[in-house]
């Protein structure tokens, strides 16, 4: 049984920065949900309202992984639009900015200051310092990577639409300005009238003869005089 092959179209992207940033978003993302699911999970089981912090992180999180995973399949599968993966990146970018605008927010004081015993008290405190503190390093480098991610989208976007850009071909100039020259009618008439004057109307003028007798010797051939003779009226007199 035979298989059809499917036959994709050449990728727009440029393969080393379009997957180099792909990697980061995706080992953020991966980062970032394990961090702040680590967290909700306690939270819920303490019966504590989630913050909106870590819903923005978790939502842009989830969703790039998502995200990635559906755009990796149509750039392997079939041809990865750039205009898609520019709406994806720009709504993502949007989430990872209020991520992280609450994160720095309500965590301030724990980014400001190291991750010691005499600052947390416990072994679990400082084990929740550092994670704050992996949870918004990774929340930064989810987000700038998603915006040189939306940049190269933009970039290819607009390298595509020169590409398939139809350009008018301009006439050259000397096509434009060549001028028409109009060649004269000829007389036919004229030309006619003259020509039977010149032959039929001869009146009494005989036909030009050679004076003198034109011999030519060729092999020991002698032609007559007739041979030699001019007749403007062809034989009509």
């Amino acid at each position: 049984m035979a298989f059809s092959r499917i036959i994709r179209n050449p990728s727009p992207y440029n393969p080393l920065p379009f997957h180099l940033l792909r990697l980061g978003q995706l080992i953020s993302a991966l980062i970032v949900s394990g961090v702040v699911s680590y967290f909700v999970h306690f939270l819920l089981l303490e019966h504590y309202k989630l913050p909106w912090t870590f819903i923005f992180l978790l939502t842009a999180s989830v969703l790039t992984i998502f995200a990635l995973i559906v755009s990796g399949a149509l750039y392997h599968f079939r041809t990865l639009p750039p205009k898609y993966n520019l709406t994806n990146n720009a709504a993502l970018s949007v989430l990872w900015i209020l991520g992280l605008s609450f994160l720095t927010w309500n965590t301030g004081w724990t980014l400001r200051h190291r991750c010691l015993i005499e600052n947390w008290k416990t072994e679990a405190g400082i084990m929740v310092c550092r994670l704050y503190k992996a949870c918004t390093a990774f929340t930064v480098t989810g987000l700038l990577t998603t915006v040189l991610a939306l940049l190269l989208d933009i970039r290819t976007q607009r390298k595509t639409t020169q590409l398939g850009k139809y350009n008018q071909m301009h006439e050259p100039d000397s096509k434009r300005s060549i001028p028409v020259i109009s060649s004269p009618t000829p007389q036919y008439g004229s030309y006619n009238s003259q020509r039977a004057d010149e032959t039929g109307d001869l009146g009494d003028q005989k036909p030009y003869r050679v004076q003198e007798s034109i011999e030519v010797q060729h092999f020991g051939y002698s032609a007559p005089p007739e041979q030699t003779r001019y007749d403007p009226a062809h034989g009509r007199y």
